[in-house]
């Protein structure tokens, strides 16, 4: 593991990008991929497949919010010990082990009772939810090999080696896309071949994954691991503790987009359509500055370890003014290439117009989503993850989905998306505030002195100060 690069040291800038840029190759082509299954879907299955996935996605992301929270929390509790000169704590590894296996179980669960009753809440069509209900139940069947991939990959993250995360990340989508095609098109298994597509190749990446952490550990000095049943314990609490904020964080966003869902479903399938293809360009745009949001939360996390805070505030103002240049090349691709890219996903023209209205109006105000998820990177990373949580509530909840049903019906549906631009400088607000608040303080840490301390990196987590 000498390879892997130290946060704590050296120039700042290229700390946050080694990390960043390459997860954001692998997660752009990760939301390639899913564009890929946009596109056959729509293709070989027609508008109500499209519309069905627009359906599912939601529901999808509500299952999986818990554990993306989880182990978010988990890289930053790995980043904090990698700072404090305990990298990849046995203990650590096992309690996400533990997590990610009783989540699975839940979620494949969940997806049988729940699926169809929310999907009724939707409105949407009997053949839109039989589809959609097909998608989400055979995707959570085998999402034990989902999270199997997203936990290698928090590991990976949290110690700083974005590489062989990349690695894997990169696999799984060319297999993915592979699959997608071959089960779709050539196999005629319709929406459930796209779901099944997906698990297939996590398996086989997560397997290559889990099969290199598990040799390491293995080489691992004998009677150096200090792992109890009490410890794994303990490291779950904290990443319980630092995770469900960002957990409900994700499951209000999944909820929301569900209820736009609901919001939409009135103006017909071929709007449904529209924000199926907006909500995979929505993912494609903006892996670049999640994934900067990553690597800061995780730069921080490190350097909060190794209670270096002048090295995280140049971190977070470095990712900020790259933030903002890459905002300006991405908003302007999207501007100009709007009507092709429109055209790559429907042969329906009035899906085309409104994915290309939606670009149009919403493209210009991006910069207000970029910074506000930057800067919920360093906000994470110093287990503070109220903040994040709170802008979501009000962007999301408070702001874009009341005016989203008010203007909806005022304006159709150019008003749901003027109430996407309204939520995003909502929440851009909030953000700034809430860091001007902490301006000047360093961020809470200094050097983890074991498992059960009350006074190491994690014991922050409380976020009494954000509420």
């Amino acid at each position: 593991m000498s390879d892997v690069p130290d946060l704590t040291r050296g120039p700042v800038l290229s700390g946050v990008v080694g990390i960043a840029a390459p997860l954001a190759l692998a997660n752009l082509l990760q939301q390639g991929y899913l564009l890929v299954d946009s596109a056959v879907v729509g293709r070989y299955v027609g508008v109500d497949g499209l519309a069905a996935m627009g359906a599912a996605l939601p529901l999808y992301a509500i299952l999986t919010s818990l554990f993306t929270g989880v182990s978010n929390a988990f890289s930053v509790r790995l980043g904090h010990l990698a700072g404090a000169g305990r990298r990849d704590d046995p203990s650590v590894l096992r309690a996400l082990a533990v997590c990610t296996v009783v989540w699975a179980v839940v979620c494949a669960v969940a997806a049988v009772l729940i699926t169809a009753p929310l999907l009724a809440l939707t409105g949407v069509t009997a053949e839109v939810a039989a589809e959609a209900r097909t998608f989400v139940v055979t995707l959570c069947s085998g999402m034990i090999a989902v999270y199997a991939l997203g936990a290698v990959c928090a590991v990976l993250t949290g110690r700083g080696d974005a590489r062989r995360a990349t690695g894997l990340l990169i696999a799984a989508s060319v297999l993915n896309a592979v699959f997608a095609w071959l089960f779709v098109g050539p196999g005629r298994l319709g929406i459930a071949g796209a779901a099944l597509a997906v698990w297939a190749a996590n398996a086989l990446a997560a397997a290559a994954g889990l099969t290199r952490l598990v040799s390491e550990q293995r080489r691992r000095p004998a009677g150096t691991s200090g792992v109890t049943v009490a410890t794994v314990r303990a490291e779950i609490r904290r990443g319980l503790r630092i995770g469900v904020p960002m957990a409900v964080q994700y499951l209000l966003i999944g909820v929301g987009v569900l209820a736009l869902v609901w919001i939409i479903t009135p103006f017909g399938d071929e709007a449904l359509a529209a924000l199926t293809v907006v909500s995979r360009l929505e993912l494609l745009t903006s892996a670049l500055f999640l994934n900067l949001s990553g690597a800061l939360m995780v730069f921080t996390a490190q350097n909060t370890g190794a209670g270096q805070a002048a090295r995280v505030r140049d971190g977070v103002r470095h990712s900020v003014w790259l933030g903002v240049a890459l905002t300006a090349v991405v908003s302007l691709l999207l501007l100009t290439g709007r009507g092709p890219v429109a055209a790559l996903f429907s042969g329906s023209d009035e899906t085309r117009l409104i994915t290309e209205r939606y670009i149009l109006i919403t493209a210009p105000f991006f910069l207000c989503y970029t910074l506000t998820v930057v800067l919920h990177g360093w906000f994470n990373g110093i287990a503070r993850t109220v903040v994040p949580l709170v802008c979501t509530v009000l962007s999301l909840g408070v702001v874009r989905l009341p005016l989203s049903y008010g203007l909806g019906h005022a304006r159709g549906v150019d008003g749901v998306m003027w109430a996407t631009v309204i939520g995003w400088a909502a929440g851009l607000v909030y953000t700034l505030l809430a860091a001007a608040r902490r301006t000047g303080s360093p961020p809470e840490g200094g050097h983890d002195q074991g498992h059960d301390t009350k006074e190491g990196p994690m014991a922050t987590s409380d976020n009494r100060g954000d509420r």
